[in-house]
C-alpha cells in the first residue's frame, strides 16, 4: 500500500459520517467512484476490479500508458492466453506501471532516452529485485504488444538487464530435505511426492486432473509455457496413482478432500517446512531431472519431458549425477 492506494491501483478514501465511517473506492486517483460502503474498509472483489478496469478503459485519455494498459487488459492475449495466476501477477505490475507512467503519452516512449527513466524507476525497487525485474519485463511486454499493433515504433523497455541473478535450476531435494519434511501432513506429502515423480510445476500439479492420466503417460497442456507435456508413467508412479484412482476430478486433494489451489498448497508448504529449510517446491523439478538422468535418459530426452534446455539438464547432471559417480569410483579405488 502507498498512502490510500493499494496494489490494485485503486484509490480508497474514508469519510466520517453520522453513522460512522463511509468508504469510497475510486478506479484511480482522480477517477470515478466504483464502490461505496459504510462501516468496515471494503474488500476488493473481482466485481469492483472489473468496474475499475472498465472505468480506466473508458476514462483514460487515448494514446497514454493508462489507455494502452486498459487496451491490453481487454485483449485476447491477456484474457485468453494467460493462466489465472499470471493474469493476477500482470495486473499488479500493470497497476504499478500506471502509477508511475499512466498519464504519459506514448510518444514519450518513442524516444530512446526514455530507457534511462525506466531504469531509474526500476532501481527504486532494488531492495526487491524480483519485483523490480517483474515490472520492467511487464513494461517490455506491454510496449511489445503496442509495437505489434503499431501504437509505438520501438520498444524502449526491451532487453533491460535483470537485477535478480539467482538461478535455482541446479538445486534439488536431497535426502536431508525429505527427512526434514517427514512430519508434514499427509496431503502435503502427497503433493510433494507427485512433484518428485512428474517434475510438474506448482500450477500444473494443482490443476492435474484424472482425465490427463493415460495408460502410459500423463498428458496435459502446461500453464506457464502452454506446451504439451508428456510425462512417462513408471512403476512407482503407476502404483501411487493406482492407490488413489478416482473416475474424475483433481488428482491431488487437500485436507478437506477438495482440489488444491496454487496459493493454498504454497501456503501449507510454507507453514509446514521447518526453520532454515532451504528448498522450494519448485526445486523438486531438479530432483526429477536427476532421477531421469540416473535412469539413463539423455539430456535431450529429459529436456523434452520437463521443458528445459538440454544445456540446463547437462548442468544438473554434471553436479548431481556425474559428480556422485566420480566420488563413488574414487572411494572404491581408495578402499582397494
Amino acid at each position: 500500500m502507498r498512502g490510500n492506494r493499494i496494489v490494485t491501483g485503486l484509490h480508497v478514501v474514508k469519510k466520517r459520517v453520522k453513522t460512522g465511517l463511509r468508504w469510497y473506492v475510486y478506479a484511480y486517483r482522480g477517477g470515478p467512484c466504483v464502490h461505496m460502503q459504510d462501516g468496515a474498509r471494503p474488500t476488493i472483489t473481482p466485481d469492483i476490479l472489473e468496474k475499475a478496469f472498465d472505468a480506466k478503459r473508458d476514462g483514460a485519455p487515448t494514446g497514454t500508458i493508462s489507455w494502452l494498459a486498459s487496451e491490453y487488459r481487454a485483449s485476447p492475449e491477456f484474457l485468453d492466453d494467460l493462466a489465472d495466476q499470471t493474469r493476477r501477477d500482470y495486473r499488479k505490475s500493470l497497476d504499478r506501471i500506471e502509477e508511475e507512467f499512466g498519464a504519459a503519452d506514448l510518444s514519450a516512449f518513442e524516444d530512446r532516452r526514455m530507457r534511462s527513466e525506466i531504469i531509474k524507476w526500476r532501481d527504486q525497487w532494488r531492495s526487491q529485485p524480483r519485483t523490480a525485474d517483474k515490472l520492467t519485463v511487464m513494461l517490455g511486454t506491454l510496449l511489445g504488444w503496442a509495437l505489434l499493433r503499431g501504437h509505438v515504433s520501438i520498444n524502449v523497455a526491451h532487453g533491460i538487464p535483470q537485477i535478480h541473478k539467482a538461478d535455482r535450476s541446479d538445486l534439488i531435494w536431497e535426502e536431508r530435505h525429505w527427512q526434514a519434511m517427514s512430519e508434514a501432513p499427509a496431503h502435503l506429502m502427497d503433493a510433494l511426492k507427485l512433484a518428485s515423480m512428474t517434475g510438474l510445476r506448482l500450477g500444473d500439479l494443482v490443476s492435474l486432473q484424472w482425465e490427463h492420466v493415460k495408460e502410459n503417460a500423463i498428458i496435459l497442456v502446461t500453464h506457464k509455457r502452454k506446451g504439451r507435456a508428456i510425462i512417462p508413467i513408471f512403476p512407482e508412479l503407476r502404483n501411487w496413482l493406482g492407490a488413489r484412482r478416482r473416475d474424475d476430478g483433481p488428482v491431488l486433494l487437500n485436507s478437506r478432500g477438495q482440489g488444491w489451489t496454487e496459493s493454498g498448497l504454497g501456503s501449507v508448504f510454507q507453514k509446514a517446512k521447518p526453520a532454515g529449510f532451504d528448498r522450494t517446491i519448485h526445486d523438486i523439478r531438479g530432483s526429477y531431472v536427476t532421477w531421469l538422468a540416473v535412469k539413463g535418459l539423455t539430456d535431450d530426452e529429459i529436456a523434452r519431458i520437463v521443458g528445459w534446455t538440454a544445456r540446463r539438464v547437462g548442468e544438473v547432471r554434471a553436479r548431481y549425477v556425474d559428480e556422485a559417480r566420480v566420488v563413488v569410483e574414487i572411494s572404491k579405488r581408495l578402499s582397494a
